[in-house]
């Protein structure tokens, strides 16, 4: 039975997308208006890896890191950001974390990304 404000669950859709979800009640006349709704789901995490990722010694002190981003259909949402992280081989070397700001309408990002990591 229908309640002044019944729901309904759809699930399984994919991340990030939009669905167009339509609404009309019926009655034993026939159809009713439609009600039409555009909506996005939310976005998530990247389920994919940045690609071909090559790591340069530029000189004795920096290091070159290049990649593409995830294939645009694993992104699940604008990205906004690559997060790189970093130590040296001995225990007392602390891990460096350095981060590479996106700007797609500056910088399309079906490029490679290249930064230098330094001390």
């Amino acid at each position: 039975p229908l309640t002044e404000s019944s729901s309904v669950c759809i699930s399984d859709l994919e991340e990030y997308n939009n669905y167009t979800v339509l609404i009309r009640a019926n009655n034993g006349a026939g159809e009713g208006v439609a009600a039409l709704l555009t909506v996005r789901t939310l976005r998530t995490a990247p389920n994919q890896l940045p690609q071909n990722i090559t790591v340069i010694s530029q000189n004795s002190t920096v290091l070159r890191v290049c990649f593409y981003p995830p294939p645009s259909d694993n992104q699940n949402g604008p990205l906004t950001l690559f997060n790189i992280s970093y130590s040296g081989l001995s225990l007392d070397t602390l891990t460096q974390r350095m981060s590479v700001p996106v700007y797609p309408e500056v910088y399309p990002l079906t490029n490679m990304l290249c930064c230098n990591l330094t001390n």
